[in-house]
């Protein structure tokens, strides 16, 4: 769905991405590495080819089912993919119940009160409908706006044409939410979903991807499945600190703890 080329990124003088090549199809793509290493800056350039951020310096080819990611009108890329960043506007004057609605936008109707009702429930929203989105604490903003990205996505009718672009979804929320997202990203990507997020919780990635980039300097250095990013000497070569492999108490799985 969406294919980087050779994409080389810079800003004021300094290299955030550096000659990236990928090709991301319908799955559940995890994004880790330490800070500075160009998650979000990869997200940005996935989300538009980067003509949101004038700031960048963009060379190489990127490209939505063959199309220029730039060539494409705001509202028919708004129709086929999410874009949730890691920081977003906190002091919109506006009930939860008109932000939620931002969501009908580009699909130029109304927004299904059957969807919304779904959002509503899985994301425990009711008693925060009427409340100034302002006022609201970072966790429930974090879930106000992973409810309107959901509703944004399922009013494409085909699962396989959705793209879901989260940078640290999992950020302020307390354990039982971060529970629904991760139920959410693995339900979006069974369904045929293109979802890629960015984390820093490696455990998070093991979970809930299919497939787990490790970026480093602005380059891809580690690229595979949750079994091949869940070696210790990989993850050390990443963040530079050791960690103990051990399986999880409950289920066996491969658990990474820092050493």
């Amino acid at each position: 769905m969406i294919s980087l080329q050779e994409v080389n990124c810079r800003a004021g003088g300094q290299a955030l991405l550096t000659n990236v090549s990928l090709s991301l199809a319908p799955a559940c793509v995890a994004i880790i590495g330490p800070n500075g290493a160009g998650k979000s800056t990869l997200l940005h350039l996935c989300a538009d080819g980067g003509r949101s951020r004038p700031d960048l310096h963009i060379s190489g080819s990127l490209r939505l089912d063959e199309q220029p990611l730039r060539e494409l009108a705001p509202a028919t890329l708004a129709r086929r993919r999410a874009f949730l960043p890691q920081q977003h506007a906190d002091s919109l004057p506006l009930p939860v119940a008109a932000i939620l609605d931002l969501a009908a936008w580009p699909h130029e109707g109304q927004l299904p009160a059957t969807l919304q009702a779904l959002a509503v429930t899985q994301w425990e929203l009711a008693p925060l409908l009427s409340r100034s989105y302002a006022a609201l604490s970072g966790g429930e903003r974090q879930r106000v706006q992973l409810a309107r990205t959901w509703l944004q996505m399922h009013q494409h009718a085909l699962a396989e044409e959705r793209i879901w672009l989260l940078d640290e979804p999992q950020g302020a929320l307390d354990l039982p939410h971060q529970q629904t997202l991760l139920a959410s990203l693995r339900q979006e990507a069974d369904t045929g979903a293109l979802v890629i997020f960015s984390t820093h919780d490696i455990n998070f990635a093991l979970r809930a991807a299919d497939r787990i980039l490790a970026l480093k300097d602005g380059q891809v250095v580690a690229d595979g499945t949750p079994e091949d990013l869940s070696d210790p000497e990989r993850l050390r070569q990443v963040f530079g600190v050791g960690f103990v492999r051990v399986p999880h108490p409950g289920d066996g799985r491969p658990l990474l703890l820092p050493h």
